[in-house]
């Protein structure tokens, strides 16, 4: 079975069940899927081919599910160009993976028209996919499978998943349709009929996997809006939401929002914190404000959902991502390849059941990354004698500082723990005698609150050679969408600080 059966057989046993919610209205099931069909036929009368890969830069919408399912029908390739990037990324990115058709929103009213950056790229706005023959099944709805005589097979390629690119432009992988049905049905748990699930951006590999999980279980995709906190608390408490995916940045604005203490959703079932930035601190601050019933995966984008930790874990072992899912290898390796055992300290390389075998047109990096059957993550860590996976840091992350060799994640842990401290990130500058020194850009919890000693807070909880020389504050730090500290950035805030705190 690949992705398309799975969706149609959940779909067609019940047509008059939810799909999705979005700005306070239900959409069937016969209404996703006749969106699914028509946007597949206008698709195929513009001439989309199988093979071909289409760019999709659209908002936080069904339309957006619906779309991504009409490519796979006609077996082309979706690849997510987020619509806020930069003009000049999104057609890098269309060019890298030979895109030459880009599907979009339409301009805002009264906005000038503009023509596409490039000849080479055919710009086609969502509102004008219109098929103009519309055949119908039993004159009620449209017929996915019959609709066309080509039906993709297991083996055809339907999405590239794009790395969150924290250290330069996204790598990806390409996903075949089983695959894709595969890392679907393996990476959320406990879905079903009864859930509501409200997915984070759909760009973003986690965000469309997870809607596609509610979707295929016979439960309901909850849009809410994107980057406003109100409405992402409005739609988990009006719509019942059961499943919920956050980042740990969006954790720090919920408990901003709400009470102090109290489970604010009841309703929740299963919210998962995805990203950067995660610390133990964190975690109970979003057991307080929010739901007890946390899980704390540890995943790649590259590979999918590595380790679990659930509720249960959490309690008694917060500072750890939990044990490896079923089938998944996690070993850790020394800079020379030597495994290591139980407690010690290296990089962590993992194989995962069905997972890809490459990047998708970077031999380059792949013969760095995918070796021997195994995937190298990058990330260090260890694994206990009882199987429990402990991340340290990144490897491209580490910073030695005169033979100290740190992970900045671990100061970071420190400096959030902080009472006044919304956020921070550690990076080092050069002296002027050309010494490697450590700074931290601090985001506060409220603009014009002072800060106390945060040398002195650092002491206390014995960071020793891995205390911050200096401190400076920022309104924010540059996150990608996926919540990721882009920590090549940092140093360009320093030379833009507003305020140095000493």
């Amino acid at each position: 079975m690949m992705l398309l059966d799975k969706f149609l057989e959940t779909t067609l046993q019940n047509l008059g069940a939810p799909a999705c919610i979005f700005e306070g209205k239900v959409m069937s099931r016969a209404q996703f899927l006749n969106m699914v069909c028509q946007f597949a036929l206008a698709l195929h009368e513009r001439g989309v081919q199988p093979g071909e890969t289409v760019g999709v830069s659209l908002h936080h919408a069904p339309v957006h599910l619906a779309l991504i399912l009409a490519l796979a029908r006609l077996g082309a390739i979706s690849l997510p160009v987020h619509p806020r990037s930069p003009p000049r990324n999104k057609l890098r990115l269309m060019k890298q993976f030979g895109a030459r058709r880009v599907v979009t929103v339409p301009p805002p009213a009264n906005a000038p028209e503009r023509t596409s950056q490039s000849p080479e790229v055919e710009v086609i706005r969502i509102n004008e996919l219109k098929p103009k023959a519309a055949p119908t099944q039993g004159g009620a709805r449209m017929d996915l499978r019959g609709m066309l005589d080509y039906w993709p097979t297991p083996d055809t390629l339907g999405r590239i998943g794009l790395t969150s690119g924290t250290t330069g432009f996204p790598n990806a992988v390409c996903y075949t349709h089983a695959y894709w049905l595969h890392r679907i049905l393996n990476t959320v748990e406990h879905c079903d009929e009864s859930t509501r699930l409200m997915p984070g951006n759909l760009h973003l590999t986690m965000g469309n996997i997870s809607a596609f999980a509610a979707l295929l279980a016979g439960g309901v995709v909850v849009f809410h809006k994107q980057r406003q906190i109100e409405s992402y608390i409005s739609s988990i408490q009006l719509y019942a939401v059961t499943h919920a995916m956050t980042s740990p940045a969006t954790i720090k604005d919920l408990a901003a929002a709400l009470p102090l203490e109290g489970n604010a959703f009841p309703s929740i079932r299963y919210l998962r914190i995805v990203g950067g930035g995660l610390s133990e601190n964190l975690v109970t601050l979003a057991k307080r404000h929010l739901t007890p019933n946390i899980w704390l995966p540890y995943g790649i984008s590259e590979v999918g959902a590595i380790s679990m930790a659930d509720p249960a874990l959490l309690d008694s072992n917060p500072d750890y991502a939990g044990r490896p899912k079923p089938g998944v290898q996690v070993e850790v390796v020394s800079p020379e390849g030597k495994v290591l055992g139980p407690g010690e300290i290296g990089e962590l390389r993992v194989r995962v059941p069905e997972m890809p075998a490459e990047y998708y047109m970077n031999p380059e990096r792949t013969a760095e990354k995918f070796r021997d059957g195994w995937f190298y993550t990058n990330d260090i860590g260890t694994v206990t004698s009882d199987g429990l996976v402990r991340l340290e840091g990144r490897s491209d992350d580490r910073i030695n500082l005169g033979g100290l060799k740190l992970y900045p994640e671990r100061v970071e842990a420190v400096l959030n723990s902080h009472p006044d401290v919304r956020d921070s990130g550690v990076f080092t500058v050069s002296d002027k005698d050309g010494n490697k020194v450590l700074v931290a850009a601090v985001v506060l919890k409220q603009a014009d609150q002072p800060v106390s000693d945060m040398v002195e807070f650092c002491k206390e909880r014995k960071l020793g050679g891995m205390t911050p020389r200096r401190f400076f504050i920022v309104k924010e730090l540059p996150r990608n969408e996926a919540g990721k500290l882009m920590r090549a950035a940092l140093p360009e805030l320093l030379r833009r600080r507003d305020e140095s705190v000493h």
